[in-house]
């Protein structure tokens, strides 16, 4: 039901992107992210006003009788005191970890209810994010071990009229598709194919010579040792 696509979108509107993608690929998130944002970060702000008008009656309550019990019942109808209470409340309110909490997720609400509704980017919240950035980091770390140490790219110039250069490389470059423009020795270069070896460099791309007077959009320097670490100084 469309309905529940709806509502199933505004809770998914929360994950990181590849997890979105695993639930429902092929659903839009944008008008849920909208509708997901604003829900809570009126949630969120409305937790902190009715959480602070709880918090200050009752400590102002029990600063009052800590006032009546020291013999000072006079001084509560002073106005000073009173402003000077109302602000002891309200730092003591700010500063513990639960208003933290609730001030941060309400600013990243709001954050992502901008971010949805003004570019229909879809933001995940940043506990989540972190954790799948954690587990790219540990994926990736482990991705580097199975292909072992860099080594230098392997380039050949092309034979035929299929490609100008062919770049045989140990390492993916995600980044290469057919928007980059790749510079080598005073060439530039546009991503025309794709293909996978064996291994030390199961990665291939086929390039060829740009076209004068065409765009260049991304650009990449490119050196064939370019993977290899930076010698120590």
């Amino acid at each position: 039901m469309p309905i529940l696509r709806f509502l199933a979108g505004a809770f998914l509107a929360l994950l990181p992107a590849p997890w979105r993608k695993r639930a429902l690929p092929d659903i839009d998130m944008e008008h849920s992210a909208v509708v997901s944002s604003l829900a809570l970060t009126l949630l969120y702000l409305g937790a902190l006003i009715f959480r602070y008008i709880f918090f200050f009656q009752e400590r102002v309550g029990e600063l009052g009788s800590a006032v009546i019990s020291g013999g000072m019942d006079e001084a509560l109808g002073d106005r000073r005191v009173q402003y000077g209470m109302g602000t002891l409340v309200l730092l003591e309110y700010v500063t513990q970890p639960l208003t933290l909490l609730l001030v941060y997720f309400a600013v990243e609400s709001a954050g992502r209810l901008v971010a949805a509704f003004v570019t229909g980017e879809v933001v995940p919240t940043l506990p989540l994010q972190v954790i799948e950035w954690t587990r790219q980091k540990i994926k990736g770390e482990r991705a580097k071990r199975e292909l072992g140490p860099p080594i230098i790219d392997f380039v050949e110039a092309g034979a035929g009229d299929e490609y100008d250069l062919k770049i045989a490389s140990c390492r993916p470059r995600p980044n290469w598709n057919r928007l980059m423009t790749v510079s080598y020795r005073d060439e530039l270069y546009e991503i025309i194919g794709e293909a996978h070896a064996a291994k030390p460099r199961p990665w291939i791309y086929l390039l060829r010579k740009k076209p004068e007077g065409t765009v260049v959009r991304g650009l990449h320097v490119y050196a064939a040792d370019e993977l290899l670490p930076l010698p120590e100084e």
